[in-house]
């Protein structure tokens, strides 16, 4: 027999899935990044703002007004806690991405509730700073909760078919089948 052809939602959750990698790897990057060499990222994100700030678009400025405050934040401290939360986020999704990709079905339930752990925090950081960024990101990852809670529950059906006996005859002779 054939397997089922992925439908668009599976295809989407491994895209979110893989996404949610590279956004791990690039989180694990920058805390390094910034642990190892904060002036590096000073210099490029001063670059990505006078990049910005030679057109005279609303998205150039938008872009230059946040790299801008992120810079600011970053130079009047508090950056231990980013180079932690930036590492030790960065290698849990990378941990919990290949393990979902791998389809570990005891990781899942550690996914799940590491995922809504983030989104927690996403929340309580949207409210206090709100951002059109901070609120699509929450928004994408409620989503990519939400799919691997669905993926989750199809491979513990799965599992429970493959345990289930094939021939409905073949039951166990204390069941109640079959019984007058």
């Amino acid at each position: 027999m054939m397997p089922a052809k992925p439908s668009l939602l599976d295809r989407f959750y491994f895209v979110a899935v893989i996404i949610k990698g590279i956004d791990g790897v690039g989180e694990l990057v920058a805390g390094v990044l910034l642990w190892l060499a904060p002036q590096l990222v000073h210099f490029a994100l001063a670059g990505v703002v006078n990049e910005a700030q030679e057109g005279h678009t609303a998205v150039r400025a938008f872009v230059a007004d946040n790299v801008a405050r992120l810079d600011a934040q970053l130079a009047q401290g508090g950056t231990v806690f980013l180079i932690v939360f930036l590492i030790v986020h960065g290698v849990v999704k990378i941990a919990l991405v290949y393990c979902l990709i791998k389809r570990f079905h005891r990781a899942y339930p550690w996914a799940l509730g590491v995922l809504i752990a983030f989104l927690g925090y996403q929340i309580y950081a949207f409210i206090t700073t709100p951002t059109v960024s901070m609120a699509l990101f929450t928004v994408l990852d409620a989503v990519i909760i939400y799919l691997v809670w669905r993926e989750y529950r199809e491979l513990l059906s799965q599992q429970r078919q493959r345990a289930e006996p094939a021939d409905p005859v073949t039951r166990p002779s204390g069941s109640c089948a079959g019984r007058g």
